[in-house]
């Protein structure tokens, strides 16, 4: 249940959700004093609209994207294993007439997948169930990465509801294989908090981040400024990271 409420209050903390419950709240008082409805008003509207365009969303997630990219020679380190952290699951797809991996999960298995054939490192997948019984996250992943990617999983960890858990429960299994250094996978915008979570449980992760929210062009212009969707989602999702960091901080 704390899971469960902590997902539901990090979504009314963040935006859209948040603009709106600011300007009903807001709203009533519009008489009493209009001027300060009217200044609530416009960091409501006009933070939404920065949230939600391309270089709003870049300045906003840039700062959390700070591990570069990895790079070959880093390959040549000791490294036991590569972890890939799981990203969500897409519920019921029509598709496939079954639970399967999100979007944002099935990026990281791609990569994933490529750093194995390059390296050669066993492949352990992690992620559980947060609200109901379903099959576990990581089984989902091991499935594409067998079925589809045509790569073998070593380790599932299945009992995780969280990154700080993903850490807590992929600790002993590596452990028991003598590995105390991987390679971590997860989005850019995730890794800070993942590899404090990971490190602080006794993994040396070296970052091995995908999924770059990059840089607007200069040559889209006014494109840049114009509100988009995918600019707001990532938004929510950077500030989702950022009260992150602070809730492990204070929690862990």
């Amino acid at each position: 249940m704390g899971i469960f409420f902590a997902k539901v209050l990090s979504t009314l903390l963040f935006p859209p959700a948040a603009n709106l419950i600011l300007l009903a709240v807001a709203w009533p008082f519009r008489r009493r004093w209009p001027r300060l409805v009217i200044s609530i008003v416009l960091f409501s509207l006009g933070s939404l609209y920065v949230f939600s365009t391309p270089m709003g969303a870049y300045g906003l997630i840039q700062s959390l994207q700070r591990s570069p990219a990895l790079v070959s020679g880093a390959l040549e380190e000791p490294v036991g294993a590569i972890v890939i952290l799981g990203g969500g699951r897409y519920r019921n797809a029509p598709e496939y007439g079954e639970d399967t991996v999100s979007k944002w999960t099935l990026e990281r298995l791609r990569y994933g997948a490529r750093l194995h054939r390059q390296s050669g490192l066993p492949l352990l997948v992690t992620g559980g169930n947060v609200y109901e019984q379903r099959l576990p996250e990581a089984e989902l992943m091991a499935r594409v990465l067998v079925e589809d990617f045509r790569v073998p999983v070593r380790w599932r960890e299945t009992a995780s509801r969280n990154t700080w858990e993903n850490a807590v429960f992929t600790a002993p299994l590596l452990a028991a294989a003598g590995i105390s250094r991987v390679l971590l996978v997860t989005h850019a915008s995730h890794m800070p908090r993942s590899l404090d979570a990971f490190r602080r449980n006794g993994i040396m992760a070296i970052a091995a981040p995908t999924g770059f929210f990059s840089r607007p062009s200069p040559g889209r212009g006014v494109l840049n400024w114009l509100p988009r969707a995918s600019a707001l989602h990532a938004s929510t999702r950077a500030l989702h990271e950022y009260l992150g960091l602070l809730w492990y901080r204070l929690r862990y």
